[in-house]
């Protein structure tokens, strides 16, 4: 999908999984679906919050997770998050990982998200809007390890 900015594209992302997990939103709308929870870390771009409220989907149905001094997001606390979530009966269907914070300019571990977002069968995005061109290099595509 080409999109005009890293924006819409996290939008478009999160509308695929929600579609992915939930075909019949389709038709029947939101109230179709059980309350639905998007994980991403506390130094996230604002657009996943945005997408969240453009979907119908809410921002308080965006779960920030916390990030280490270097400001990537910690995994433990992400699954713990998941749990908590589940527990409360709300459907984890999205997380957003990012390949270059805006500010930090840090990349998620992806791998470790990769391997949670399996577990709990989560669909797992990449925020590449910064980092993701880094695939195109020798030297540095393995921060991006995992985003397969």
């Amino acid at each position: 999908i080409f999109s005009p900015g890293g924006a819409i594209s996290n939008m478009y992302a999160m509308l695929l999984a929600r579609f992915k997990m939930f075909p019949e939103v389709k038709e029947k709308g939101m109230s179709s679906v059980p309350r639905l929870v998007a994980f991403t870390s506390e130094h996230s771009h604002f657009s996943i919050k945005k997408g969240a409220a453009a979907l119908g989907i809410g921002t308080e149905s965006v779960i920030c997770i916390k990030a280490d001094e270097s400001g990537k997001l910690i995994p433990a606390d992400l699954e713990r998050r998941i749990l908590e979530a589940k527990q409360k009966g709300f459907v984890p269907f999205f997380v957003s990982a990012t390949a270059g914070t805006t500010v930090y300019g840090a990349f998620d571990p992806l791998i470790a998200i990769s391997d949670i977002c399996k577990k709990y069968n989560i669909w797992m995005h990449v925020d590449g809007a910064w980092g993701g061109s880094l695939l195109m290099s020798r030297r540095h595509r393995w921060k991006l390890d995992g985003v397969e």
